[in-house]
């Protein structure tokens, strides 16, 4: 368990440093450069190392990349003590790259704005670059500048070990504003246009409404006067049975007489209010007609009895 256990551990950075360089330097004993490159750098990048770094600019210079070999040599110099073997040779690959370096010069328009980016190859440069010669590998470049309001300029370049290129690269004009339109005076002035025509509510839409509000509390209390005229006259039955002559009534039998007098009386007040309703609602129907429409009065079957009902057909 604990060879398993030792196992899944991660490496620590130097180890894996350690392992990708020793990769890296098995190919470039066997001269594949570039291969080796991508190893060398890696590890550079986990753990840096002065062997490494050492290895790294000896692959570029032998495959030609001369500006990359040159900076990486550059970079080892002062990490070197004396008496280390690597210090002469160091010195003696800078001074021999120096002249097959291709050198690149990025030039603006005078009195061009300060570029916001600039750029080789996608690599950021600073911005004191422009004017200055940069050390870069023979081969094909591209060079993008960029300018705060979004204008950007593109320019390729091919360059061979020692050659200088000067690029000079300015900002594209500005799209120019679009010219104000201007009236042509000598047509003839247009009439205003007239408000959409919006057609008046019909003045017995309010009278309407209160007709079938009206005629609706009618309808709903002659209903109501139906229901209590039923039960009034089931009450009726059963105060019969409870006193056959006034002198001979129970105490249930009072109790009935009062809830059918109630209830006769109730029936009859909503009755009349009924028919008051309904008659009311009717009248302003027919006094305030709309185009179009006829109004009924109709009988209809309610809860407990008959009645009317206000119909209206379109």
């Amino acid at each position: 368990m604990s060879g398993a256990a030792s196992a899944q551990q991660p490496k620590a950075p130097k180890d894996e440093a350690y392992e990708l360089f020793q990769q890296g330097v098995a190919l470039a004993e066997a001269r594949d450069c570039p291969r080796a490159i991508p190893l060398f750098l890696k590890s550079q990048e986990i753990h840096p190392a002065r062997g490494t770094l050492y290895n790294l600019a000896l692959c570029e210079r032998e495959i030609g990349r001369v500006a990359s070999a040159w900076r990486h040599f550059n970079e080892l110099l002062p990490q070197l003590q004396p008496g280390d073997p690597r210090l002469p040779s160091t010195k003696q690959e800078l001074t021999a790259l120096a002249p097959r370096l291709p050198r690149l010069v990025i030039e603006l328009a005078q009195g061009a704005p300060a570029p916001a980016e600039l750029r080789i190859d996608r690599a950021p440069l600073p911005q004191g670059s422009v004017g200055a010669e940069l050390p870069v590998d023979p081969g094909d470049h591209v060079v993008v500048v960029r300018w705060a309001d979004g204008r950007q300029t593109e320019a390729r370049v091919s360059l061979e070990e020692g050659a200088r290129e000067n690029v000079h690269l300015d900002p594209p004009p500005a799209a120019a504003a679009p010219p104000p339109t201007t009236p042509d005076m000598s047509a003839a002035p247009q009439a205003p246009s007239p408000p959409p025509h919006t057609a008046p509510a019909p003045p017995s839409s309010g009278r309407r409404t209160l007709a079938f509000v009206i005629g609706g509390v009618g309808v709903a209390a002659l209903g109501g006067s139906l229901i209590t005229g039923g039960l009034a006259l089931g009450t009726k039955g059963e105060l019969e049975d409870e006193c056959p002559t006034p002198s001979q009534c129970s105490d249930h039998g009072m109790s009935l007489r009062s809830r059918g007098q109630t209830l006769t009386t109730t029936g009859t007040v909503l009755g009349v209010l009924g028919l008051a309703g309904i008659g009311a609602g009717v009248v302003l129907l027919l006094t305030a007609p709309e185009q179009g429409t006829s109004v009924a009065l109709a009988p209809a079957i309610l809860p407990g009895g008959g009645g009317a009902l206000l119909r209206s057909r379109f």
